[in-house]
């Protein structure tokens, strides 16, 4: 494949197509090449893999992606980019492009075919891997969908504002730990891999962006969890961090009934605490006692 045509070649085309970059979409382009190719080295991306783009914007990171890919599923919201990228790639027969909204399902879920794409079979051997440019106003909503996935993907390489990377990777106990960290850390490895600031991005955002890296767990209770299981139980660890400040002993029985299960028998030591004590793990075994039954291990 060629080399991409410039920046300022794609903005004349944009300006053509009466394109104005939204704050709303966070539609900040990031420009730097070598940035691009590190993402998508990072990926871990290999020829039986299929990877998965949340916001394509100009392609720019689709083109990388698919160079080392077997197959990549590209979904953007706004039309004009896709047209854009779609005739910049169009040579390139690995790239399937979904003009959506990825939140586009009912109540704000993964847009059904996003989902039939994560949870369409795998070339053997393959895996599914993620890798998104979030718009901050949406990371957190996306990050718990991906989570609840019809498949868990592998691995995820995320740009997010670096205060959300902070709270994903944050540890039991730490400020930041909340309920998107225990839920995200009882299914993923989560580490910051490096800062990117907003000199290469145009426009250029005012806060620094991450790169956050979820590496599927091997080793944890939902192992093999169902979609619905792990759905379950993001909805459970959410409203035990709703109100964060309180002790479980206020916060745990509407937790288990949000989920239609029953007070899991704790001891006042540990009704004392309060949810940021509690290591994701921890709230797994208590999931799993409030819900009374064994973990779903279908894929």
């Amino acid at each position: 494949m060629t080399g991409r045509d410039p920046f300022a070649a794609f903005r004349a085309r944009m300006d053509g197509l009466g394109f104005r970059p939204s704050s709303v979409l966070g539609q900040n382009f990031l420009l730097d090449p070598s940035l691009h190719r590190w993402l998508a080295a990072a990926a871990g991306a290999g020829q039986g893999d299929t990877l998965v783009e949340i916001g394509a914007g100009l392609g720019f990171l689709t083109r990388e992606l698919a160079a080392v890919a077997g197959a990549v599923f590209a979904v953007e919201i706004d039309a004009r980019l896709l047209q854009l990228a779609q005739a910049d790639l169009a040579g390139q027969a690995n790239i399937t492009w979904l003009h959506a909204d990825a939140l586009g399902g009912r109540g704000r879920t993964l847009h059904p075919e996003l989902a039939a794409a994560m949870a369409a079979e795998l070339r053997p051997g393959g895996r599914l891997l993620v890798v998104a440019n979030l718009p901050y106003s949406v990371s957190g909503p996306l990050l718990a969908e991906l989570a609840a996935a019809p498949r868990l993907p592998a691995r995820c390489v995320l740009l997010v504002q670096k205060e959300m990377a902070q709270r994903v990777a944050a540890r039991c106990g730490s400020p930041d730990y909340g309920g998107l960290s225990a839920g995200l850390q009882a299914l993923f490895e989560a580490r910051s891999l490096r800062d990117v600031p907003p000199q290469v991005f145009r426009p250029r955002p005012k806060v620094t962006s991450a790169v956050l890296e979820l590496t599927a767990r091997t080793d944890g209770p939902l192992v093999g969890a169902s979609a619905g299981d792990r759905a379950s139980f993001l909805q459970f660890v959410r409203h035990v961090f709703m109100q964060r400040r309180k002790t479980l002993r206020t916060t745990l029985l509407p937790a288990v009934a949000a989920i239609g299960g029953r007070m899991p028998p704790l001891d006042a030591a540990a009704l004392a605490q309060r949810a940021e004590q509690v290591p994701p793990d921890t709230l797994v075994d208590w999931w799993r006692q409030a819900t009374a039954g064994p973990t779903d291990a279908r894929a």
